[in-house]
């Protein structure tokens, strides 16, 4: 456990410059978008699922208090019956892709996170996003992956492969950043 900790502020202090900046630019990117008008769009796979999910939740409660700044935010993760049946019937690869042609719009946001930023249904979604006028934005980790240079904006967690804890515990703490931010420039 002791190791764990240890590897884990590491990684945070040898990345903490981009953090930071990162924060601050997603904050600001989110901002960017008109309530009413826009929409935040969260997807993951995994571990970042979860982080995705969890982020919609905080930055739902960042909305009640601030209606009128903040755009509606979803992760296109939560629907159970119908990811799996456009998994099943589209492809896993085309998941995310399929769920944003059905709801996104021109100067919407993408938000991915991505350990490996290599999963087919990331960076699908992201090309489908870039041809659509969507911005994107990702949280990664390792190299960054194809994600990495297909994202407009990206927070890179350089880590060695598959250090997938280190990585997602740190993507974790960036949603809470991003929500703070968001919360002291709406007061």
């Amino acid at each position: 456990m002791n190791s764990y900790h240890r590897r884990l502020l590491e990684v945070i202090h040898s990345n903490i410059n981009d953090i930071e900046f990162g924060i601050t630019e997603l904050a600001n990117k989110i901002l960017s978008k008109k309530s009413g008008v826009h929409s935040v769009w969260l997807i993951g796979n995994g571990g970042s699922a979860s982080t995705v999910e969890h982020f919609e939740t905080d930055l739902a409660f960042a909305r009640v208090r601030n209606l009128k700044k903040l755009p509606s935010i979803s992760a296109l993760t939560t629907n159970s019956a119908l990811t799996t049946a456009v998994s099943n019937d589209t492809s896993y690869e085309d998941l995310f892709k399929v769920l944003l042609e059905r709801k996104a719009k021109t100067k919407d946001l993408l938000i991915t996170i991505s350990a490996s930023g290599n999963s087919k249904n990331i960076i699908n979604a992201v090309k489908y996003a870039k041809n659509s006028g969507i911005d994107t934005f990702s949280l990664l980790g390792f190299d960054g992956g194809e994600t990495k240079t297909i994202s407009d904006q990206s927070i890179l967690i350089k880590t060695n492969l598959g250090e997938f804890g280190v990585v997602e515990d740190i993507h974790l703490s960036i949603c809470h950043a991003v929500s703070a931010e968001i919360l002291r420039l709406c007061t």
